[in-house]
């Protein structure tokens, strides 16, 4: 249950930072036919970010899959990193171009990458 409340709060901040900047969300989610998920897809600009959302502190390969599957599919459309929002003490860098972000960063982060576009 803890795991649904926190994508929760990861959607609602993406919400809240497109709001505050007179935006619509352009917020999705993708589920393979064999499925793997991305539990939220953030399109800004020309490309579309995918999220991970995991209560973990240790991020392992296994959370990986969903963003790699994604960004090779979604080709040059797809961000370069995938990010996986999670309860890491720092900003990481994980193996295949990911990035492990501690979950109270994500709406710098966000509206960051937001002010970018």
């Amino acid at each position: 249950m803890g795991g649904a409340f926190f994508e929760g709060w990861v959607v609602g901040e993406t919400v809240k930072a497109f709001a505050s900047l007179g935006r619509k969300a352009d917020i999705y989610y993708w589920r393979s036919h064999d499925g793997l998920e991305v539990d939220l897809l953030i399109q800004i600009g020309t490309k579309i970010h995918p999220v991970e959302i995991k209560l973990t502190a240790t991020p392992t390969p296994h959370h990986l899959k969903p963003l790699n599957s994604f960004r090779k599919l979604a080709g040059k459309d797809a961000a370069e990193k995938g990010l996986l929002v999670c309860r890491v003490k720092e900003m990481k860098p994980l193996p295949e171009n990911n990035l492990a972000l501690p979950w109270h960063e994500f709406p710098k982060w966000l509206r960051g990458e937001l002010e970018k576009a």
